[in-house]
């Protein structure tokens, strides 16, 4: 019997609770005074309108710029090189010693382009920005790198 007189307490309470949940305007008649007031407080509290996302959506759309120096590594034959401005270091399993060129860089549409010699052979590194895994390890790169040696063409990686 005392679920039975409960319930209209408990549907009180949901009553009241949903009430408080969606405010009601109080009906009948008000003063031009509180009327100016609500107007006026709502006219400050209205929401802002949202930022412009121009710059932002211009910045995310351009590819940052490939910096003057990094390195750059390649697997399967393994390969890597440093470069810093008009240098590239070279090296090679075969050749851990390494040797430095001079290079010259182009950039073009977001791209770095820096040609040199390597042995007698036209060496080209083709760099820009994207994630890339150098496959070998969980290690994340933020450059790609499309490398030509002679008419040998690999892909890697540079940070």
């Amino acid at each position: 019997m005392k679920t039975t007189r409960s319930l209209p307490a408990l549907a009180l309470l949901v009553t009241m609770s949903l009430g408080a949940c969606s405010p009601q305007r109080a009906s009948g008649p008000t003063s031009a005074a509180s009327e100016s007031a609500v107007a006026a407080n709502s006219e400050t509290t209205a929401p802002a309108e949202p930022p412009a996302l121009v710059a932002t959506e211009a910045a995310a759309a351009a590819p940052a710029p490939v910096p003057p120096s990094f390195r750059a590594l390649g697997t399967e034959p393994f390969w890597s090189a440093r470069v810093e401005a008009d240098k590239l270091s070279w090296s090679t399993p075969e050749q851990p010693e390494g040797l430095t060129v001079p290079v010259k860089r182009q950039d073009v549409a977001g791209k770095a382009i820096l040609s040199g010699e390597v042995g007698g052979k036209a060496l080209v590194l083709e760099v820009s920005a994207g994630s890339c895994s150098d496959g070998m390890s969980d290690t994340v790169y933020p450059l790609t790198v499309i490398r030509r040696l002679g008419n040998d063409t690999q892909r890697g990686c540079a940070r």
